[in-house]
């Protein structure tokens, strides 16, 4: 049975996807710890000479020594405001220094989640397109947000440990020097005790993790279906189950870090109680091995570090628990990335400048989807001529889709070439894809302008007005610019709620001619008109013919009618191909699909 990397392993993969040198980063780390770690030294060390001005028990001490030398006197009542001013000065500059090392990790681990996040959707966007059609969106929102930041706290509460186990150690030092029996006795009362509540502790901490994952999770795939599909949720009056579902986890998120909070914080009381019985226990120890004149200053110096020991060990249980809750998240972000780097990613520069111009042609092409037991294409070979119009047809699950898919490259043939003009257009998909103009059947309009709308995926100062005017003209849209009160400055709405369906049609299709492609694919992309707005996109169309290669693919047989060539599919093979009326004699399906559509 296969086992979880460790905690560090996983930390190491987090840090080398975000771009950082996990040794330069760790040491970075170390040096600030250990700074941190000498402030605190420096602000208890500091209370030893004015616990010995206090008890009058002043002995050797450079500080008072070098306090009296400045000063000119030694008498305790004017060196003692001086020390005591020191040791304040001393408990300011760790603080301070304590305040910036907080802010900086704070930042550093941070940003080490952002960029995770960015890196996380980069790998996405980029995997292979059959892969993402496989993937739940909801789970990939709740990896890239959700679980990117619960590795991060787990990398923010590894770095807080090891920072403030060096600041114990410090303070640990300080105190043994100055009374190391006391020193013993308070390291193995809080040694034990943080021992034992953290064992205890552990499982129900990690479990409480898994299931704030799932919870959280849970609660994307009620979230998304509400607002994604905000039209069909009101038709179908599911609002209010889904916003069931959706408290439901909720609810029990709240539970649960409710709970995983009462178990961080469990440790602290139990620490402020050992606190107690250690003063006890160092006063009984030292008066009974007759060091009792020591009980006062030892005391003091205890309670000065107590006010820095005590938060510092309440943060360690608290991040014990931070590490332990946010392990799953970890653990998911590093499968997620195992499983996305088996796959190379798409590469969206060309790597030349030559371009694809020809004719389109597949080859023996076979396609079988992963969890097919059969090939959805099979031993296909056809051409689609430069600057003509071919048009596929054929009944639900023919195999439309998944050729078109084949011919723009966002699948890749099990056996078989496609290539254009003699070219296999995997060779460089890029320099395709810039080939390409896809008006689907759902145009993806985003909440923005027009003009933004239309060159997609064009930063705002780099587009072309002439492209977007010609796109405009081509697109038979410039009469609803002029009616509009902001023209191209006119906010759509997300998705295009403010336009018509037609009106989203022609939007992308002037996005495909923006691209000034050589390759224009309908796909559906009429489907849903009437047949007024459908005409007019077939008159356009028309203007377009022998200036680039057109593909469509439709149900509706009135679009495909004027193609120079049809393409009959039937179960993934062509069953006819010619001109309308040539296919219509060859295949008694297609005539069928004809008369039914009372096209004769």
């Amino acid at each position: 049975m296969s086992t979880s990397p460790g905690i560090p392993t996983m930390l190491r993969r987090l840090l080398v996807v975000t771009g950082a040198n996990p040794i330069a980063w760790i040491a970075g780390t170390v040096f600030a710890s250990l700074a941190l770690a000498a402030l605190d030294t420096i602000g208890v060390a500091a209370m030893v000479p004015l616990m010995q001005l206090v008890t009058g028990e002043t002995g050797d001490s450079f500080v008072i020594d070098a306090a009296a030398d400045v000063l000119g006197t030694t008498d305790v009542n004017t060196l003692l405001p001086a020390v005591a001013g020191l040791v304040a000065v001393a408990f300011i500059l760790k603080s301070i220094g304590a305040l910036v090392f907080r802010w900086w990790l704070i930042g550093r681990t941070s940003r080490v989640s952002a960029r995770a996040s960015s890196e996380l959707m980069r790998r996405f966007v980029l995997s292979p397109f059959a892969k993402h059609r496989s993937r739940a969106i909801s789970e990939t929102y709740w990896k890239i947000t959700d679980c990117t930041s619960q590795a991060a706290s787990v990398l923010l509460g590894v770095v807080s440990l090891f920072s403030d186990f060096l600041v114990l150690a410090a303070i640990t030092v300080v105190l043994a020097v100055n009374s190391p029996v006391a020193t013993l006795l308070t390291v193995v009362v809080f040694g034990l005790l943080i021992a034992i509540t953290q064992r205890v502790l552990r499982p129900r901490q990690l479990r409480i993790g898994e299931q704030t994952a799932q919870a959280s999770l849970e609660s994307w795939q009620f979230l998304m279906p509400a607002l994604d599909g905000f039209r069909e949720t009101r038709l179908a009056s599911s609002a209010g189950t889904l916003v069931d579902g959706f408290r439901t986890t909720q609810l029990h998120r709240a539970d649960l870090n409710r709970t995983r909070s009462i178990l961080a914080e469990i440790p602290r009381y139990f620490l402020e109680v050992a606190f107690i019985l250690a003063i006890i226990a160092i006063a009984w120890v030292l008066t009974a091995i007759g060091q009792g004149a020591q009980v006062l200053p030892v005391l003091g110096l205890f309670a000065a570090a107590s006010m820095r020991a005590l938060p510092t060990m309440t943060r360690i249980t608290s991040n014990f628990a931070t590490v332990r809750s946010g392990q799953a998240g970890l653990r998911i972000l590093t499968e997620t990335l195992d499983e996305l780097s088996a796959d190379a990613p798409h590469e969206e520069q060309r790597r030349d400048e030559r371009r694809f111009l020809g004719d389109i042609q597949l080859q023996n092409v076979t396609f079988r989807y992963e969890d097919a037991d059969a090939p959805t294409i099979d031993d296909l070979s056809l051409r689609i001529p430069a600057d003509q119009t071919t048009a596929f047809v054929g009944s639900s699950g023919a195999g439309k889709s998944t050729l078109l898919d084949l011919v723009l490259g966002l699948l890749t043939p099990t056996s078989g070439t496609v290539t254009s003009g003699g070219r296999p257009i995997n060779e460089d998909l890029a320099a395709w894809y810039a080939e390409l103009g896809v008006v689907p059947q759902d145009v993806f309009l985003t909440n923005d302008t027009l003009r933004a709308n239309i060159a997609f995926g064009v930063a705002p100062e780099n587009v072309d007005d002439e492209r977007l005017r010609s796109a405009l003209e081509m697109a038979q849209l410039r009469d609803l610019i002029d009616q509009l009160p902001e023209g191209l400055g006119t906010a759509v709405g997300d998705r295009g709620v403010r336009l018509s369906g037609g009106q989203r049609q022609r939007v992308g299709l002037a996005r495909a001619l923006y691209r000034e492609p050589s390759v224009l694919v309908l796909d559906e992309a009429t489907s849903a008109l009437d047949n007024a707005t459908e005409h007019e996109i077939a008159q356009t169309l028309n203007t377009l013919r022998g200036r680039m290669t057109i593909i469509v693919v439709a149900h509706r047989l009135s679009t495909v009618r004027g193609a120079d060539e049809l393409i009959y599919l039937d179960s993934g093979t062509v069953a006819a191909a010619g001109t309308f009326d040539e296919v219509k004699e060859q295949n008694p399906d297609f005539a069928r699909l004809v008369e039914l559509g009372k096209l004769e």
